[in-house]
């Protein structure tokens, strides 16, 4: 399955391995993830499957996944880091859940 940043022709960002050892804050990687985390097609959400319903700008319809996806990037932007990292696997839980949902 694709990605939704790879149907934009994006190279999909791995949030778990830049979690595993974040910048620090203010730093250039730092600025770059707080981009990243601000759009849709590159955000947490933006490297899940494409399967999930998206508006065209690429924000989840399911309200629990939009949510979800502005507190990731909220924690990011503050360098929450160990509260970002539980956010990012409440997103692949979600997007987990949905995918289940749509291939029943």
């Amino acid at each position: 399955m694709k990605t939704y940043s790879e149907t934009w022709g994006k190279k999909p960002f791995d949030w778990n391995k830049f979690l595993q050892n974040p910048p620090e804050k203010g730093s250039e990687e730092h600025k770059l993830a707080i981009y990243l985390a601000g759009n849709w097609v590159t955000c947490a959400f933006g490297v899940q499957c494409s399967l999930i319903p998206r508006n065209p700008e690429g924000m989840p319809y399911d309200n629990i996944s939009k949510m979800l996806g502005e507190k990731f990037n909220l924690k990011i932007r503050g360098c929450f880091w160990p509260e970002a990292k539980d956010v990012l696997g409440k997103i692949e839980k979600r997007s987990a859940e949905i995918i289940k949902g749509l291939t029943k």
